[in-house]
């Protein structure tokens, strides 16, 4: 499933709110990756100002995680730092009379609005993006060796950790990343592979886990566990919660007005973040593995 068929399997569950039959999700009791209790939440970091990196393959990928990125940059004024790896050029162009020069040039300048409109530092690279049809989207290992053959993605991103020095790290999960992308997979694999290779010492590694439960009946959600529900209506800032100002923000990327549209449209089912902490050096999922 990509991207667009996870907006169209959300539409049915924004029916489904819509006709009283999800219910909500309970809080959770945060644990730590070996279930034990987690006696410090992701938000009780935040607000001891701990520094924040988002690790993605996509410009738009941090629409998944931008309420959790907003808590802790515009509202607590921490550091935040964004590393995506692909322009997002195999995509689509939605913006009337084209994406000129090319989409790849339109998609890296909304990048950057949307990085400053989260007070954030960006690194953004140019790694291959398989093209659609999602069918004939490579494997995730062999995308990883077309990475490979441009630049060493695990150095780059080795590099803007110990540049940036976040306390936190935010990714995708590395079985499904959310959507079933082998570009999200690989973007989880290639942020651990180098936290693995860090001098400096990341506090925290979560992966974002979709875990709606019309995907979870359909064998499509992210395999979890979640360690932590963190609720996306806290404040951001006067008058907006976090997810309002996510919601906002995709409005920046006007080239995927289509796919930031259902976003904003069916922007309920993004009341809380689940997410699952855990331990890179223990729970070890290689770029180049092929399961």
């Amino acid at each position: 499933m990509n991207r667009r068929e996870f907006l169209e399997a959300l539409a049915t569950l924004g029916s489904a709110v819509g006709a009283g039959i999800v219910t909500k999700g309970c809080a959770s009791v945060p644990i730590r990756p070996d279930g034990s209790p987690e006696t410090k939440p992701v938000d009780s970091l935040l607000k001891q100002g701990a520094s924040v990196m988002w690790i993605a393959a996509h410009p738009d990928d941090e629409c998944f995680s931008g309420s959790l990125l907003a808590r802790a940059s515009i509202h607590y004024g921490n550091k935040l730092h964004m590393l995506v790896f692909t322009k997002g050029d195999g995509g689509e162009c939605c913006i009337r009379g084209g994406c000129h020069p090319d989409l790849k040039t339109v998609r890296a300048a909304e990048m950057e609005r949307v990085a400053a409109m989260y007070k954030a530092s960006l690194r953004h690279e140019s790694f291959f993006n398989a093209p659609l049809p999602v069918e004939s989207f490579p494997k995730r290992h062999e995308i990883y060796a077309k990475w490979l053959k441009y630049k060493d993605p695990v150095k780059v991103a080795l590099e803007e950790i110990e540049k940036f020095k976040p306390e936190i790290i935010v990714t995708f999960d590395p079985f499904h990343g959310a959507t079933g992308h082998p570009e999200h997979q690989l973007a989880s694999r290639v942020a651990t592979a180098a936290i693995r290779k860090a001098t400096h010492h990341v506090l925290r590694t979560y992966y974002v886990e979709n875990r709606f439960w019309l995907f979870r009946i359909l064998g499509l959600a992210d395999p979890g566990p979640v360690t932590e529900t963190w609720d996306a209506r806290s404040r951001c800032k006067p008058g907006m919660t976090c997810r309002d100002f996510m919601l906002e923000a995709t409005k920046l990327h006007k080239s995927q007005a289509r796919d930031m549209g259902n976003v904003r449209r069916y922007y309920t089912l993004f009341g809380t973040l689940s997410l699952r902490q855990t331990d890179p050096f223990k729970n070890v999922y290689e770029p180049d593995a092929r399961t």
